[in-house]
């Protein structure tokens, strides 16, 4: 045997006990991925975004198959079907992302952030925290990406707390924040998953709802109401989350891909929305839809209610680390703009 024929036939022997005793070899693997979002929402558009550029980098060998709509189930279902394997993933929002670490409740209080930038300043330097956290959960944080911030929309104007008592509020149910706080302003509440929210307002089961206002449209939930509140109540976001198991399944190479790959449009989808949330409500006072406004009297009941709803979450719906560790750093980022550069 000559010594190219020698050096050709070690080269093969080497690639094929790769293939063999490599635990990552390249075989095909596709991450199952379930959302809420509908078909052709900006949330739908990145994950299949996602899944391009991760089929085109590693040549096809790693995939994602995308669940829209939530045919696969609500988010309780979801975490389900990814604990027995039917699922390895999905596009949590900021109940399903609560469920499964409830410190990302400390990031959803009401009249929390003042604006995008705060958001942004508090997000990085928790980064580590909470991604900590969901592989604590056994879950792999591919990126979080704004739901927006949330406004009251109604049947009715709702300008303080009288108003929203005498009204059937819609509730999300096992949301804390929400149950707390309703109870706390003696508010009649109707617990309802998202998909069940529009039958809810056409049947008049509920007369007052709350969402981003980029969601109420996506959900046409703005087609059965009439106001719309002009102050947001709070800010709200989403989450990718893997299975940690089926993550690690993957090639190193790929985990780092799919990682840089998610992370880049989970933020580009954060700012995609941002938009969409702005343009959403000119949409809506476009078609009909009034703004209405809390007086100050009114907005000082709301942050009372809230500052007792605090008392009451902090250190059992969320610890008592996330909440002071978002607080100081909103203090921090607000020290820094408000001090004047030399």
């Amino acid at each position: 045997m000559t010594f190219s024929k020698m050096r050709w036939f070690v080269s093969a022997i080497l690639v094929f006990s790769t293939c063999i005793f490599n635990p990552h070899r390249l075989e095909a693997q596709t991450l199952k991925i379930a959302s809420l979002a509908p078909d052709g929402s900006s949330w739908i558009k990145a994950l299949r975004a996602v899944d391009q550029q991760i089929q085109d980098q590693t040549n096809g060998v790693v995939k994602l198959k995308i669940y829209p709509g939530g045919v696969q189930g609500d988010e309780k279902v979801v975490l389900r079907k990814m604990r027995i394997g039917q699922l390895q993933g999905g596009g949590f929002a900021g109940q399903g992302i609560s469920q499964i670490s409830p410190d990302a409740l400390a990031l959803q209080m009401p009249f929390l952030f003042n604006d995008y930038n705060e958001i942004d300043y508090v997000l990085e330097h928790m980064d580590s925290f909470y991604k900590e956290a969901y592989a604590e959960k056994g879950f792999v944080h591919l990126g979080w990406t704004d739901i927006g911030f949330v406004h009251i929309l109604s049947k009715v104007p709702i300008r303080g707390v009288d108003d929203i008592r005498q009204h059937k509020v819609w509730r999300l149910e096992e949301e804390p924040i929400t149950s707390v706080l309703f109870n706390l302003a003696q508010v009649t509440s109707v617990p309802l998953t998202i998909p069940d929210v529009l039958l809810g307002l056409q049947t008049n089961l509920v007369d007052v709802v709350y969402a981003s206002p980029a969601a109420a449209i996506v959900l046409q939930w703005f087609t059965r109401v009439q106001y719309i509140n002009k102050l947001p109540i709070n800010y709200t976001l989403g989450a990718l989350l893997i299975d940690a198991k089926s993550f690690s399944q993957l090639a190193p190479d790929h985990q780092a891909l799919l990682r840089q790959i998610a992370t880049r449009e989970m933020r580009s989808l954060s700012l995609t929305t941002r938009r969409e949330n702005q343009e959403a409500i000119q949409v809506m006072l476009a078609n009909g839809l009034q703004q209405v406004e809390a007086s100050p009297e009114e907005l000082q009941t709301f942050t009372s209610l809230v500052d007792q709803t605090r008392g009451q979450l902090v250190g059992t719906a969320f610890s008592q680390q996330a909440h002071d560790r978002v607080n100081q750093l909103l203090l921090e980022y607000r020290q820094k703009v408000s001090t004047p550069h030399k």
